[in-house]
């Protein structure tokens, strides 16, 4: 190495030259993705000693260095990471709230014309038109149902097919992150450890890409290499080694897919619910946080609205003079059951006010049977001892244990998931609407008193007097009163006294069931008013009621009704609060959305701030090297001329 003067000339000579390389290059990457800024470190040689002191010996470049801060690029792959899982869940929940909420495909509008349909058929019964309206609006109502419900159902799995692509996205970036740790490795050992900066940025730009599929954190070893972690830590690169993601079908629920993740050829490990952040976090938000409970809010209000309309349908008498059939048909409970079960159950509902949209485990641990809610854990308490005598009951399902059963075995119950999409007409004969009661009132002509009777309220379509045979009300009966405060109960069939009875005519009666032997005939009659001493009232089936509405008025009055929620809501209350839900989430979910956007965009400006090119500075740079370099050169060309300034005067 030369020393003195020339040798001076020559390291600032070849620093500058690296320094001019050096901006040049920051010049030509002034657009390029995840490009860090380079700056050339400089330091002086060590001095040369002489007795009157150090004698300085030039300049040498130590390291080409990145202008890099990890505190800055952790920040950005956070937030962005944040802001694509608040956006895909955003995008994603505004798609099916404009769905639900939509004039010509919500349920709303379709819920109300079906029912001013029935209160048409109310207003006359007679009418084959009215009721062929009735039926023409269920049609619709249903259609409207299983289209909502077969979008959503669609939705899910495509969300599947989002994420196998996701995961698989996923898989290719961690392999160029493996190689590129190799890449590095290799380049920092062949150069004493200097760092190879533009594989550095190649490998860290892999990584922020990443972090907008999933969230991201990460190590660094000894030797350069980069460790990456998913999710709640679960290791995706290990040095210049890849773990595989992608998914699987849910052994409990075919319409889901579950994350995985592993190393290739080895069984992968189920990871769902430690995923989060980045598009794969924001499907999975979606899925359980939106898509799930609306589907189920939908089926438990075709299953509720389908087991209401047909009690009242049933308590009625259709045309043919023959009591209602079930309306509407509906999917019941689904219990899928753990790989390897020993046992069964069977699982129907058993008072479907009480049903929620939650979904639920049953696990038997060889003694005892226990219900918990999937996501929470939390128990639910069962009544009943499971057999079919005395099923187990809770929150309005009926679960029944077959024999068999072994410890470990488990169920998945979703008491309302196929509500919606199997919600279907069954009567498709206007003259099989029962829109008449099946029970029909009349007082004596002779009586002389002011008592009047009721029009008569079913209670027990399935009670015995309906049944033995149907289209008839057996028996017949006739209330007479003895004296103005009592009456008897008259088989008309027989004659026979079934039972007498008390009145009071400042409060009324109930005649059934009976006040002495509690006789219950699935109806109710009440008698007001003073009856005097021999006024009769008959209670027959009503044969030939054509006229009559009061069935349908009952059906028409489930509208508004207050039959969901355990009492609380009516149907529409419970629809406006499913779409309610969803609009809160996908406000949430936006505001997230803007919030995080806001961030990312900060984190990116303090990254470029601090790692971006600035061409202004580098125009500052590429002038200040230039000039540094030609007083290089001139230091070298002063060097020459001394020495040939002594050459010249040792030849003289």
């Amino acid at each position: 190495m030369a020393s003195g003067l020339l040798g001076i000339g020559s390291s600032a000579l070849l620093s500058y030259q690296k320094a001019l390389d050096t901006v040049g290059h920051n010049v030509a990457n002034v657009n390029t993705p995840g490009y860090s800024r380079q700056l050339v470190e400089f330091a002086a040689r060590p001095g040369q000693g002489y007795g009157n002191g150090f004698l300085g010996d030039g300049v040498d470049v130590t390291t080409i260095s990145r202008n890099y801060s990890r505190f800055l690029v952790d920040g950005l792959r956070t937030s962005s990471s944040a802001y694509r899982e608040q956006d895909t869940l955003a995008t994603l929940s505004g798609d099916l709230n404009n769905l639900l909420a939509d004039d010509q495909t919500g349920l709303t509008p379709m819920l109300g014309s079906f029912f001013d349909a029935v209160q048409g058929a109310a207003n006359d019964p007679t009418s084959t038109a009215a009721r062929q309206v009735m039926l023409s609006e269920a049609e619709t109502l249903a259609g409207s149902f299983q289209s909502l419900g077969n979008w959503m159902e669609n939705s899910r799995r495509d969300l599947g097919g989002r994420m196998d692509a996701t995961t698989q996205e996923i898989n290719r970036l961690a392999d160029g992150i493996a190689s590129l740790n190799r890449q590095i490795v290799d380049a920092r050992s062949n150069v004493g450890g200097q760092p190879p900066n533009d594989l550095l940025d190649a490998r860290d730009q892999l990584v922020l890409n990443l972090s907008d599929l999933v969230s991201v954190t990460t190590t660094t070893q000894d030797n350069g290499a980069l460790n990456v972690f998913i999710g709640s830590g679960q290791t995706l690169v290990l040095g210049d080694k890849a773990n595989s993601t992608g998914v699987k079908i849910n052994v409990n629920d075919p319409g889901q897919v579950d994350i995985t993740i592993g190393p290739d050829g080895q069984q992968p490990v189920v990871v769902t619910g430690l995923i989060s952040g980045g598009e794969l976090g924001g499907l999975i938000a979606y899925r359980e946080q939106v898509l799930d409970p609306a589907i189920n809010s939908l089926g438990r209000i075709a299953v509720e609205l389908g087991s209401f309309m047909n009690e009242q349908h049933r308590a009625g008498m259709n045309l043919n003079d023959m009591p209602g059939q079930d309306l509407f048909s509906f999917a019941g409970p689904r219990a899928d059951p753990d790989a390897g079960n020993a046992g069964n159950i069977t699982v129907t509902y058993d008072d479907v006010a009480q049903l929620t949209t939650d979904e639920y485990r049953l696990q038997f641990d060889g003694s005892n049977w226990s219900l918990s809610r999937t996501g929470t854990g939390q128990s639910v308490p069962l009544s009943g001892t499971g057999t079919a005598a005395d099923p187990f009951v809770a929150e309005g399902i009926s679960i029944t244990v077959g024999a068999g059963a072994a410890a470990g075995d488990g169920y998945t119950i979703r008491p309302v998931r196929d509500g919606a999409g199997a919600f279907q007409v069954l009567i498709g004969d206007p003259r099989d609407l029962a829109l008449a009661s099946p029970v029909r009132t009349s007082a004596a002509l002779a009586n002389t008193g002011t008592g009047q009777i009721s029009a008569g309220v079913v209670t027990d379509i399935n009670n015995a007097a309906f049944q033995s045979p149907q289209g008839a009300l057996s028996p017949e009966v006739l209330i007479r009163f003895t004296t103005p405060t009592t009456y008897e109960v008259v088989d008309q069939s027989t004659l026979g006294v079934i039972d007498t009875g008390v009145y009071d005519p400042a409060t009324g009666s109930d005649v059934f069931p009976t006040a002495g032997l509690g006789i219950d005939y699935g109806y109710q009659v009440r008698i007001t008013g003073n009856p005097a001493s021999g006024d009769e009232f008959r209670v027959g089936y009503n044969s030939g009621g054509t006229g009559d509405n009061r069935n349908a008025l009952q059906l028409a009055s489930l509208q508004t009704g207050r039959l969901m929620n355990g009492g609380s809501a009516s149907f529409n209350d419970a629809y406006g609060e499913m779409i309610a839900d969803v609009g809160t989430r996908t406000r949430q979910a936006q505001v997230g959305s803007d919030v995080q956007k806001s961030v990312m965009e900060q984190s990116q400006a303090a990254w470029a701030a601090k790692s971006g090119v600035n061409l202004d500075e580098e125009a500052a740079d590429l002038l200040r090297f230039q000039q540094a370099y030609q007083a290089a050169a001139q230091i070298i060309s002063v060097a020459d001329r001394l020495f040939d300034t002594l050459i010249n005067a040792v030849r003289n």
